[in-house]
């Protein structure tokens, strides 16, 4: 188990997070650049070592009501990787995708299309040229489809 010092020394390494003293001598970890509402990447890390890292994501671990795990008795290497997967998840909107998320399309004649996530629209491009505006991943796919688009 890691200790406080161990801890915290692990929380500041990654970049992106801010570290809030709030009491008891507990620290809190504010991950601003958040995509969702959620900005507490970890809580409530106290002096004895206890710990709880945001993971909503995870399906196996015992999480409390608000999507905490329990990160006392994890290894360096297991804090790194909740933590990394817990930013990475929190890089993403409540729709779960990431500003700038990418997938290409093409029809039988080898023509390429970009769909692209973008201020919470899915935008089809040709090239550089704007094709289309969608509000839903369906509706653009279901276009796309439509016009002899496949996932390339």
């Amino acid at each position: 188990m890691l200790n406080f010092e161990e801890k915290k020394a692990l929380i500041e390494s990654i970049d992106g997070f801010e570290l809030h003293e709030i009491s008891m001598g507990r620290v809190n970890v504010h991950y601003p650049a958040s995509k969702r509402d959620k900005k507490i990447i970890v809580k409530h890390l106290h002096p004895n070592g206890n710990a709880f890292v945001y993971a909503p994501f995870l399906e196996v671990e015992p999480l409390d009501k608000q999507g905490y795990v329990n990160v006392k008795d994890y290894s360096q290497n297991e804090i790194r990787v909740l933590l990394l997967e817990a930013k990475e998840f929190m890089d993403k909107d409540e729709d779960g995708f990431k500003e700038g998320f990418t997938k290409i399309y093409q029809d039988n004649e080898g023509e390429k299309l970009s769909l692209v996530y973008e201020n919470k629209m899915w935008v089809i491009y040709t090239g550089e040229n704007l094709e289309a505006v969608f509000p839903t991943l369906e509706a653009a796919e279901g276009y796309l489809l439509d016009e002899g688009f496949f996932e390339a």
